[in-house]
């Protein structure tokens, strides 16, 4: 009884075991073909403009798959006919399978022609095959080659190419020429290529200690300190160094967020390794260094007879060139002992900064001119001043130690447009070579207008400071101005606040008259004129306020006053002084 319940037990188990194997070989081959029709659909998608080639395509996946699958099938027939005898035989015997049957039909599924181990193996060979390809193929890609270098006849290693050392032995004669070293070390190489498999190569500063080594020189570690590319020794240490030159910059560093501040010398602290003994520089001779001046200021002390213009001969140096160093100087009386700048102190190490800056400028107004026959011809009259505009400018302003260099404007707005100046034109005929027949008491000049009166009296009588001639009023723009004595005209042109001026040195007085702020001017230098001869017309230019002539008086190329030289008897004056 129990040796039936043994079989059946056992029978039970193989019948599973079977009816498990014809399930995963049933499942295998239905997913193969779900998996083979999904992979048409994708290539059948992708390849639509290409039909000829998407149905080759097709054609020979499917032959593929029946390859792969051809094991599967085969097994599953093989497996169905043990199956099929099993069951007819479990049917035959009341629903019970003999031990010998169900350990048969398990052999067959395991170990048979096409059970399991056998399509696994079929399976695994090629798989493990390719496998191998790839790793033979994998090894030989990362097979390297390199140049084995030696040095002096001495293997140091390998290097990916000659260059590599070329570079080595720029780091080489850096590091070996110091400020004030004239040592040498030689190195001659030799070369090979050779594979080296996986083996790492040397970089340039590799070499360099490696050299360094063999050459037998007292060595040091450290940091190579580089100006322009000039080294000017190693440090055990830089951090100090490179602090003290961020705070160097720190110093020039404003509150504008688009500023730049660097140093005009490229600094550079070279990777670490060995440096000849001799060459390690002391950490605080180096930030004094760095700190320091180039060229200290230069002063010239100013000596008895000097003026500007002598000093400016002196020193070789602009008008604007020592205003800029020395403010207000073009303008105040030079004494004895006075220092006058001509040269800048200038760093050791110049500091760049560019920042973006944003200001106003003016723009020029143009000038309209029109003819007017009312105004004599050769003078002219301002109807219309010229406003300028105004431009807010946009620029990246570059300094070098404090002291523009450069400025790229990078956008300009207008802020205000100019407004054109209009300017008359006189087109009536001048009184040029037209006399006055006024006359003068003996050594007095004449009255040098038709009418008119003093509307401001000198300095000397009690005028505004500073006013070294008699202002005359009352005439018209462009109203004649006659010589106030015969002689010859010594300046005739513009004359900044004195605008158009005339002056004219009277030989038989032994002065010289000057008639300022004119609207034109009808004598030329060198001419020689007469006593009541047109020498100008009336006008505002220069700093003046309304149509008047300021006239002067020089005595030996010093102002005197005109008072006493002018005959105004019979013409209207203000309080005599």
């Amino acid at each position: 009884m129990k040796n039936n319940e043994k079989r059946s037990a056992g029978s039970a188990l193989f019948t599973a075991i079977a009816l498990f194997g014809s399930y995963i070989s049933s499942t295998a081959v239905t997913a193969s073909k779900y998996i083979l029709k999904a992979i048409g659909v994708v290539l059948k998608a992708l390849w639509h403009l290409t039909d000829r080639f998407r149905q080759w395509l097709i054609s020979h996946l499917k032959k593929l798959g029946l390859v792969l699958l051809k094991a599967f099938i085969r097994a599953r027939k093989a497996i169905n006919k043990p199956f099929d005898d099993a069951k007819a035989e479990k049917e035959a015997n009341g629903g019970r399978l003999s031990f010998g049957t169900a350990l048969n039909l398990t052999n067959h599924i395991l170990f048979g022609k096409h059970g399991v181990f056998v399509i696994l193996f079929n399976i695994a060979v090629p798989v493990i095959s390719v496998f191998f390809l790839f790793s033979v193929i994998a090894y030989s890609v990362s097979l390297n080659y390199a140049v084995k270098l030696s040095v002096n006849g001495r293997f140091l290693g390998y290097i990916e190419n000659e260059q590599v050392f070329l570079d080595a032995q720029e780091v080489l004669r850096d590091r070996v020429s110091y400020l004030g070293s004239d040592i040498t070390i030689d190195a001659v190489p030799s070369y090979s290529i050779e594979q080296i498999g996986s083996a790492d190569t040397l970089t340039k500063y590799q070499i360099a200690d490696l050299v360094l080594q063999n050459s037998g020189v007292s060595l040091d570690y450290g940091y190579g300190f580089y100006i322009n590319d000039t080294f000017y020794g190693a440090l055990m240490d830089y951090t100090n160094v490179r602090d003290t030159l961020d705070d160097l910059l720190k110093k020039h560093k404003t509150n504008n967020p688009s500023e730049v501040v660097e140093f005009v010398d490229e600094i550079r602290y070279d990777e670490a390794g060995l440096y000849l003994t001799d060459s390690v520089i002391d950490e605080k001779w180096l930030i004094d260094l760095l700190t320091g001046t180039k060229r200290s200021a230069s002063y010239y002390t100013v000596e008895y007879g000097d003026s500007i213009y002598s000093v400016m001969e002196t020193v070789n140096k602009t008008e604007s060139e020592l205003e800029a160093m020395n403010p207000g100087i073009t303008e105040t009386e030079l004494h004895v002992g006075d220092k006058i700048k001509y040269s800048e102190e200038i760093p050791f190490l110049s500091v760049s900064i560019t920042r973006t800056e944003v200001y106003n400028v003016p723009s020029q107004y143009d000038t309209e001119t029109y003819s007017d026959n009312t105004i004599y011809e050769g003078s002219s009259r301002e109807m219309r001043k010229g406003v300028y505009g105004e431009n807010r400018v946009t620029a990246d302003v570059t300094y070098v130690n404090g002291v523009e260099v450069g400025r790229n404007i990078t956008d300009v707005t207008v802020l205000s447009k100019p407004v054109n100046q209009i300017i008359a034109i006189g087109v009536k005929p001048t009184p040029a070579g037209t006399f006055i027949g006024s006359t003068a008491a003996y050594g007095k000049l004449i009255w040098p207008v038709r009418g008119g009166y003093i509307s401001e009296w000198t300095a000397w009588d009690g005028g505004y400071r500073g006013h070294v001639g008699i202002d005359i009023a009352g005439m018209g723009w462009g109203d004649p101005v006659y010589a106030g004595a015969s002689g010859v005209v010594t300046y005739a042109g513009w004359n900044g606040q004195l605008g158009n001026y005339v002056e004219i040195y009277h030989p038989d007085l032994g002065i010289s008259s000057g008639y300022a702020h004119n609207s034109a001017i009808y004598v030329y230098v060198g001419q020689q004129v007469a006593q009541g001869e047109c020498i100008s017309g009336a006008g505002a230019t220069g700093t003046a306020y309304g149509t008047h002539v300021h006239l002067t008086v020089k005595v030996n190329g010093g102002y005197v006053n005109p008072r006493a030289y002018l005959d105004y008897s019979g013409h209207r004056v203000p309080y005599n002084p």
